[in-house]
């Protein structure tokens, strides 16, 4: 095919070609590359690339220079590369001109001796299917987007779903202590009853042994008293007599401390049905210390400072119960075995301050800022739920209190609460 054929199907071809010598002289463009550049030129023959085209004329040197010293061809990506040269799109996808997407070749063209004399530029407009790629690559990322989504709002619906089901096994176990502590409130009822009665007997049984005693020791020969005093000392009654009503007081103690814990259990088992109240805030203190006794003997000593008289304020009393429950907990946890748990409550001219001070591992600045939010802990997976603390706000909204949060890292957590005292 003859030279002139040649260009004159190049010329006539709808894909944009332009022909360069080793200097980056321009010998040939066609219509399309002409006409498609969007900064409008006049004949681009004889001019040099790099004036044509010198904002690319880096990234196009470096693929004209590899052609001409291997003598293979080069490729440009749109994906790598989207606009080599400036041009507008021949297939506009959204019907207005667009920067066309476009990949080029560089084809070396050898001369007799087999060498490299000219460079032809291909440049193919791929606007379409790069829109398409780039259409799906952003649907696929949105879809991937809203899989996260869905993923997290999952793992939030089964940890709420296990909160309820927690939720529901408190209540449950709320009414099972609730009869336990009816069944055992019976059975301590009538053992206190029997001991008030045999520490009454006993009393005067001791106060008997004594007077016959001594009017045995008047009245007996001394045989008859050396034998007494003998029984005397081998069956340690001077022992009972002292030690008897020790046990009578202590047993009484103790069945006071089983009544303690029952009115304790049946307070925990009240739902907040029985609607607000005013509430003796010092007396659930202690009702809730009771309960947790079990879990503070062995992590903590209570420096605690409540007021003589009634500390009442208009409250929901399980909601109080439930706020010092989830304080308390969280103190314990965060010390060290035997740490150091102060709760005071103090009355002021129109409010009721409680503090519950800890001396555990506090909390940095970050973590303090999120205690609030649902689902957030600082515990291993399987021991919290995260909820505790976001009940313990809840719960201060409702009051219409005010509650602050100091916590330093190594020095412990105070948490102090504000409410409004109830004059009745």
């Amino acid at each position: 095919m003859r030279k002139a054929e040649l260009e004159h199907v190049l010329v006539q071809l709808p894909i944009a070609v332009c022909i360069i010598d080793e200097a980056r002289t321009i010998v040939f463009a066609n219509a399309a590359f002409s006409g498609g550049l969007t900064l409008r030129q006049e004949d681009l023959t004889g001019r040099l690339l790099d004036d044509v085209f010198p904002q690319q004329i880096r990234f196009l040197k470096r693929k004209i220079n590899s052609v001409f010293a291997l003598k293979n061809p080069s490729f440009s990506y749109w994906q790598q590369r989207p606009h080599v040269f400036p041009m507008s799109s021949s297939r506009p996808i959204t019907g207005d001109e667009s920067e066309m997407y476009q990949n080029v070749q560089f084809i070396p063209l050898l001369d007799s001796a087999d060498e490299v004399s000219h460079l032809c530029m291909v440049i193919s407009d791929v606007t379409a299917e790069a829109s398409y790629f780039l259409q799906q690559s952003e649907l696929k990322q949105a879809l991937e987007e809203e899989h996260q989504q869905l993923q997290k709002l999952h793992a939030e619906l089964k940890q709420a779903q296990q909160q309820m089901l927690q939720s529901e096994k408190m209540a449950s176990i709320g009414q099972l202590a609730a009869g336990v502590a009816h069944e055992i409130n019976n059975p301590v009822g009538f053992v206190r009853s029997n001991l008030e009665t045999m520490q009454d007997y006993t009393s005067k049984l001791i106060k008997i042994m004594d007077r016959q005693q001594k009017i045995i020791l008047k009245q007996a020969e001394p045989r008859f008293i050396a034998l007494l005093n003998d029984l005397y000392e081998r069956l340690g009654v001077a022992y009972i007599q002292s030690d008897l009503p020790d046990l009578i007081d202590e047993s009484l103690a103790g069945t006071e401390r089983v009544r303690s814990i029952v009115k304790s259990l049946r307070d925990f088992a009240k739902h907040d049905e029985e609607g607000w109240v005013g509430l003796d805030l010092a007396e659930v203190i202690r009702s809730a210390l009771a309960l947790l006794e079990n879990e503070i003997k062995y992590k903590a000593k209570v420096e605690l400072e409540l007021p003589e008289q009634n500390a009442l304020i208009w409250a929901k009393a399980a909601s109080i119960r439930q706020l010092l429950f989830n304080v308390i907990l969280n103190a314990l946890q965060a010390m060290q075995p035997m740490g150091l748990l102060r709760i005071s409550c103090t009355l002021q001219q129109d409010t009721i301050q409680l503090t519950i001070q800890d001396n555990g591992c506090g909390m940095d600045s970050d973590t303090l800022s999120r205690i609030f939010d649902p689902f957030f802990t600082t515990k291993a997976v399987g021991q919290g739920t995260g909820l505790g603390l976001a009940e313990v706000y809840n719960i201060v909204q409702e009051h219409e209190a005010t509650m602050q949060v100091d916590s330093e890292p190594g020095t412990g957590t105070r948490f102090r609460f504000c409410f409004k005292a109830y004059r009745g």
